[in-house]
This record gives C-alpha cells, sequence and structure tokens, in this order.
C-alpha cells in the first residue's frame, strides 16, 4: 500500500498560477484606492462645512437677522452684516482664525493633514494636499464654498 503525502509539483504550480491571475486582475482595482479615499474625504469634509454655514446663516435669518451673534448648541458665531459667519481679524469674537473658524461650525478641530490659509475677514482656505487633495475657499461676504479640482496646496 503507498501512503502518498503532500501535493504535487504539477499541484502546485496550478495554485501558483491561479493566485497570479486573481492578483493581476484585482491589483488594479485596489491601486487607485488611496486617491479615491482622499477625494471622498476632501468632499465629505467640504459639505459638511458648507452645510454649517448654512444652518448658521438660516439660524441667524429665524432669530430676526438683525443681530451680530448665534448661538449653535452653546457656541457663539459673530456673523458679518449678511449673516454670514467669518473669520475676525479685530479679535472680539471667538473665531479669530480660519482654524478657529472651522472648530466652531464643525464642532472639532481641523482635521490633521489639513492646512487653513485667510484673507482678512473675508475669507478662509481649507486645503487637504496630496493626491486626492484639493482646497475649498470659504467667502464670509456671500456664504459661498467653492473648490477647484486643480487647485494644489498653497
Amino acid at each position: 500500500m503507498r501512503n502518498d503525502r503532500g501535493f504535487t509539483i504539477i499541484e502546485l504550480v496550478v495554485v501558483i498560477a491561479i493566485l497570479g491571475i486573481l492578483a493581476a486582475v484585482a491589483m488594479p482595482k485596489f491601486a487607485g484606492l488611496e486617491t479615491k479615499a482622499r477625494e471622498s474625504a476632501f468632499e465629505g469634509v467640504k459639505g459638511g462645512f458648507t452645510s454649517a454655514v448654512m444652518i448658521a446663516h438660516s439660524k441667524w435669518l429665524v432669530d430676526g437677522s438683525s443681530q451680530t451673534t448665534v448661538d449653535l448648541e452653546g457656541t457663539t458665531l459673530c456673523v458679518n452684516g449678511n449673516g454670514w459667519p467669518g473669520v475676525d481679524a479685530n479679535g472680539t469674537c471667538d473665531q479669530d482664525t480660519a482654524d478657529e473658524l472651522y472648530a466652531l461650525l464643525m464642532s472639532g478641530a481641523r482635521p490633521d493633514k489639513w492646512t487653513t490659509k485667510q484673507t482678512a475677514d473675508i475669507s478662509a482656505t481649507f486645503c487637504l494636499a496630496g493626491t486626492g487633495g484639493s482646497t475649498f475657499t470659504y467667502l464670509a461676504a456671500s456664504g459661498t464654498v467653492t473648490s477647484d479640482p486643480n487647485d494644489s496646496c498653497p
């Protein structure tokens, strides 16, 4: 009686060939995941920020359109004459920088790997560097949030 142990060389070659084919088919699908993840993270943060700006403006409208601050769940935001929250370069409000404006609107600190830049009290730019990243700019004068996928971080 013959007692076979293990696999033959042919069986091993067939298994290795099948694994090679599977890897060749799957690799292109996983190669672009980091870029897509960064694009999704960028769009998510931009959308959340835009929604927070719109909620603050809506609260200003509901409260009578005359105040210079808006209270959102215990957080006080300074708003301009049109009801849009902005960066207060004069230091009279809690949002003296773009980072502070982000933190107040989004109820948390700016995510790692994001940078900010501000221009006087009228705009703030938020940037996610690297492949799949981009910038979005918030203009407090009009409450608009715009982005250009071809923009690179400053």
